[in-house]
């Protein structure tokens, strides 16, 4: 392990032509949610330590590639413990920042705050440079209420619509509407794009005009607006697009490719997008499948990861944590792709390309497809999960009536553990473990160790095994699974 003085990391996080700086290595935050959002690297992606087992295979392929890891700069050595646990998978390219954060902000340095900020930084200037077209949820109300043919769309996760969108609302995720925007065009007057904000109304209100559509606004402050403006939202609704035409799907895809080409997005043909994932090994490759949920556990490519454009263009930060790698996106040879490597290319990103022909092509040529939602394994779960035994729910009932209970330690996240928990269990996230588990047992004393995903209990009883606990047990009760 080795460390990464302020002033260098910051000499190698600047120079940018957009939201991006164009750097070929990754750059993590391995804090708590809550934490990286009251203030964090312009730019970091947020991997607390808790997810790195989950997570790393996908945001890092190539184990050579460099890494910064930092935490707040205090003394529970979260950053230290998460680049020994990345070294341990083969990442041996690993720095620590010194002071952390701390050092940072003491050095002068812009913080960000929030959560997705670079995308959500380049949806405002959007907004004002391009004069993305709103409109106010009394305005929009009232030209309902007048009875104009305006069709209302919230581009949302289908989960998010269903949790409660405008009474007006169909779903239209992510880009998927894009293929209906010829259609749109001939069936109403005009039509109303919303998310729950800003962000996704922006681009998809803009890419919308980009493809041609004509009296299309993004809803001012989405569904948040909708509300602030003294009216309810519906829940529990189930309108959805209907198929796309043919005429439609066709002609969109045709504007969209231009719009990503002359931005400069490339193609690449199934043979040398498989040649680039035979060296994903030495340089990181992204492999990003824009379809719909239902799409891509029907077939996808192997190591590709569902993210939907809309979604892509919103949380960039989380999924392509090496700017300079090559970013690929594929769909069924629409437009998803096409118009998801457009605002890639325009905030910023250097390789960004189209599976050229999208699945289909992929599949013709002969090459493999799998299906469900890929989920690779956490990497090391089976040995974490052998390293101390694990017990049921009833067992563990059964040991804490004894005269001697053991310790129940639960290292899950927060919310999770204000839902529901153990009684008396202690709450110690994962990332703390090491630090904080002096104050709850001791090396001698029985412990089981819970939380929600039974793999992060998991993982958590081996990190104390390695401390010298020598009575630790597991519980393998799950309330949610990695998969």
């Amino acid at each position: 392990m080795s460390f990464i003085s302020v002033s260098d990391l910051h000499s190698a996080c600047s120079g940018s032509d957009g939201v991006w700086p164009h750097r070929s290595w990754a750059l993590f935050d391995v804090r708590e949610m809550g934490e990286s959002q009251k203030g964090h690297i312009p730019g970091a992606t947020f991997l607390p330590r808790r997810m790195i087992e989950l997570r790393l295979q996908e945001l890092l392929s190539a184990p050579k590639t460099r890494i910064v890891v930092y935490d707040d700069g205090g003394d529970d050595s979260r950053a230290g413990r998460a680049a020994k646990t990345l070294s341990g998978f083969g990442y041996e390219n690993v720095s620590v920042l010194e002071g952390g954060l701390k050092a940072w902000q003491a050095a002068g340095h812009e913080i960000a705050t929030g959560w997705n900020v670079p995308c959500k930084d380049f949806g405002e200037r959007l907004l004002v440079s391009s004069q993305v077209p709103y409109i106010k949820s009394d305005d929009l109300a009232g030209r309902l209420e007048a009875g104009e043919n305006i069709g209302v769309f919230d581009v949302r996760t289908p989960q998010e619509y269903t949790e409660g969108s405008l009474p007006v609302s169909t779903s239209a995720p992510s880009f998927d509407w894009t293929l209906h925007v010829d259609d749109w065009a001939r069936d109403y007057d005009g039509v109303v794009i919303h998310c729950a904000g800003r962000t996704r109304s922006i681009f998809g209100t803009e890419t919308g005009r980009l493809l041609g559509m004509k009296n299309l606004w993004a809803l001012e402050n989405g569904t948040m607006g909708w509300r602030l403006s003294d009216r309810d939202l519906a829940a529990g609704q189930d309108r959805m697009l209907p198929p796309p035409s043919t005429d439609s799907i066709a002609g969109v895809r045709a504007r969209a490719m231009d719009l990503a080409w002359a931005e400069g997005a490339g193609i690449l043909t199934p043979d040398a997008l498989s040649l680039r994932l035979e060296a994903r090994n030495e340089k990181p490759v992204y492999v990003f499948d824009t379809r719909d949920v239902a799409a891509f556990n029907t077939s996808h490519i192997e190591n590709s990861i569902l993210l939907p454009g809309g979604q892509a263009c919103q949380r960039a930060d989380d999924f392509a944590a090496v700017p300079d790698a090559d970013i690929v996106f594929v769909d069924d040879n629409d437009s998803r792709a096409g118009v998801t490597a457009y605002w890639y290319c325009r905030m910023g990103f250097r390789h960004v390309f189209v599976l050229e022909g999208g699945i289909d092509a992929w599949r013709s040529a002969g090459l493999p497809i799998e299906t469900g939602r890929g989920r690779t394994p956490p990497l090391g779960l089976s040995e974490a999960q052998a390293s101390a035994p694990s017990c049921t729910l009833d067992e563990l009932n059964a040991a804490l009536r004894q005269n001697q209970p053991p310790v129940v330690i639960d290292v899950g996240k927060s919310n999770d553990y204000t839902a529901c928990h153990i009684k008396g269990a202690h709450l110690i996230p994962r990332g703390y473990l090491e630090a904080r588990i002096a104050d709850a047992a001791s090396p001698v004393q029985p412990v089981v160790v819970t939380a929600r995903d039974p793999a992060q209990a998991a993982f958590a009883a081996a990190a104390l095994v390695h401390l010298g606990y020598a009575d630790i047990s597991w519980l393998n009760a799950p309330g949610k699974t990695w998969g």
